[in-house]
């Protein structure tokens, strides 16, 4: 009887499993923006390689911190602070100088190098930069940024942000939320040519030169007129080789 039962299950879930419309759980599509973009400044993002020295968990200060795998949804609020100059020289986690007039950011977890959208929840300023480096480890701060940066966003120490991840793919082509409503103004730092204020000057003074210079007769019939070539034979009221102001008579 046992060997029935057993037989029936078995049956039945042959059944089931005919029945059952082959169903896969996919994950929700994130709706489409259709917002207005506003340009922001900032580090253009292009695509780099991932450092992988630095995409290996690690330890500091008795705490775990566990590398983002997936960044291509990563956002977060928290405190920010800003570098100080004394940092100036000093190596970044993938191997650069630090440089405070640049627009880079430290962050503990995240790929490096990556960009991220930062945003002042204070006063609305938004910038885009490139995070190079690790840090920081105070609780409740997120992220360090370059002191360039901080100047942008208008931060001072433990300023509450938001950090948007900016995802960029071998092509170029960018994505996630740090690209949300907001899109990097093209830097151009071509600046224009500067004058030669040497050859200017030279050639307004030749301009000037030859302008004191009186221009020459042509044989021709016609002559310059001046106060000196007037006389009252024709015209009884003109000055008579006068020098005066306006052409008035002179003793």
């Amino acid at each position: 009887m046992r060997k029935d039962w057993l037989w029936v299950g078995a049956a039945s879930l042959v059944l089931a499993a005919c029945t059952t419309p082959d169903q896969q759980t996919q994950a929700p599509q994130q709706p489409a923006y259709n917002g207005p973009v506003v340009e922001i400044g900032g580090v253009e993002p292009r695509y780099e390689p991932i450092n992988p020295g630095t995409n290996q968990d690690y330890s500091v200060n008795g705490k775990t911190y566990r590398i983002v795998k997936d960044p291509s949804n990563f956002s977060e609020i928290g405190l920010a602070a800003w570098y100080g100059d004394e940092a100036d020289g000093n190596q970044t986690a993938i191997g650069e100088t630090f440089d405070s007039n640049g627009l880079t950011a430290a962050h503990p977890t995240l790929p490096l190098p990556s960009y991220v959208r930062v945003t002042n929840m204070a006063n609305g300023r938004q910038i885009v930069v490139r995070v190079n480096d690790r840090g920081p480890y105070t609780p409740g701060r997120i992220i360090d940024l370059s002191r360039a940066a901080g100047d942008r966003l208008n931060i001072s120490n433990n300023t509450k942000v938001r950090v948007d991840y900016i995802q960029v793919a071998p092509d170029g082509s960018l994505s996630g939320p740090g690209t949300v409503g907001t899109t990097v103004a093209k830097q151009s730092y071509a600046l224009p040519p500067r004058p030669d204020i040497a050859g200017g000057m030279a050639v307004m003074g030749g301009a000037a030169a030859s302008q004191s210079q009186p221009v020459a007769s042509q044989d021709d019939g016609s002559r310059q007129l001046d106060n000196q070539n007037l006389n009252s034979d024709d015209n009884p009221g003109a000055p008579v080789r006068s020098s005066g102001f306006l052409g008035a008579a002179t003793p």
